[in-house]
């Protein structure tokens, strides 16, 4: 329902001037949207994921010793069903290889996961590394 005060309707006053800086910001925050959209739709050209893994900490278990990692993904695609592969080498013996599969790593973001090694890691070199993905 309208306002009406002193017989005139007040919606047709002029605009306060919070409402004017209300809008302007808004307007700003909605071309900075879209320009961020518009460059990400036009510069990231990524054809498929690129993965890194990262080892996080070890902490020995009952039944061996834990590896917690991260895969990274610091391409635009996404990747799912990562395998990925954890070794320790010592020089370039490889002395275990274990692998576990992680069901999806998005788009620049990352995921995390464990491997389970018989051997300690400690003195030794670690990696874990993605060995394979699907396109989702």
């Amino acid at each position: 329902m309208t306002k009406v005060s002193n017989h005139r309707n007040i919606e047709t006053s002029d605009p306060h001037w919070i409402e004017w800086i209300i809008g302007a910001i808004s307007a700003v925050i909605v071309l900075a949207v879209i320009v961020w959209i518009g460059k990400d739709g036009i510069a990231d050209h990524d054809a498929s994921p690129d993965l890194e893994g990262i080892v996080l900490q070890t902490e020995e278990r009952s039944d061996g010793f834990q590896v917690i990692f991260e895969i990274r993904n610091i391409a635009r695609a996404t990747a799912s069903q990562v395998k990925v592969r954890g070794e320790i080498k010592d020089e370039a013996l490889v002395l275990e290889s274990v692998e576990t599969v992680l069901d999806y790593v998005p788009g620049h973001s990352k995921a995390a996961g464990g491997l389970i090694f018989q051997q300690n890691p400690a003195g030794k070199q670690l990696t874990v590394r993605a060995t394979a993905f699907d396109e989702p």
